[in-house]
């Protein structure tokens, strides 16, 4: 993480510059801790008051925030503590957000494990309880008189028919014979022995 200072009549000593680095740090990894991240302090000093202004900019987006204090050292800490406090509660919507696949990229690991987590779980409960509680049902159809057609006939009204079979008596022999569409498209055709 960069940190750039600016100081307008306001120091700050090397000891409060590592603590304020520590904060920094922190907000950082509760960012990604990935991309890179930079932040811009402003210390300015007008009379008795010094103002901190800290603007981050990380993961397409800026976060600003100010505190005002006596001295510029407990100043920049507020501002810091402000920053980590908007961090993790904008931390959802800077990393994910909710804008389309296209422009977001790729979704984080974090999201990504807890997707393969839950489709898992909800796979093996589902599983589970199909396998337990669900069993064939008999639906039972109209009762039908098969017509006799060529299965040249039968194609075309299984084609133009809403349904996925068409049972029908062979024009030339006589027998039953079902027409259906498989799951892959195909047709088949089932004659029954005589």
């Amino acid at each position: 993480m960069k940190i750039y200072y600016t100081n307008r009549n306001a120091e700050i000593s090397e000891s409060d510059r590592r603590k304020v680095e520590t904060k920094f740090n922190k907000v950082h990894r509760i960012l990604g801790g990935k991309s890179s991240t930079e932040a811009h302090v402003v210390l300015s000093r007008q009379r008795h008051l010094c103002e901190a202004e800290v603007t981050l900019r990380a993961l397409q987006h800026t976060l600003v925030v100010t505190a005002s204090r006596v001295d510029a050292a407990s100043a920049l800490l507020a501002a810091a503590d402000k920053l980590e406090k908007q961090a993790v509660k904008n931390k959802h919507k800077l990393i994910d957000g909710r804008r389309p696949e296209r422009q977001r990229g790729e979704p984080s690991p974090a999201t990504e494990a807890a997707v393969r987590m839950a489709a898992n779980a909800s796979a093996r409960n589902t599983n589970h309880v199909a396998a337990e509680s669900r069993r064939p049902r008999l639906v039972r159809s109209t009762r039908i008189a098969p017509k006799p057609m060529t299965v040249e006939e039968a194609i075309i009204q299984l084609e133009e028919g809403g349904s996925d079979q068409v049972t029908f008596r062979d024009a030339e022999g006589g027998g039953l014979r079902v027409l259906l569409r498989r799951r892959d498209g195909d047709l088949e055709l089932v004659e029954a022995e005589r």
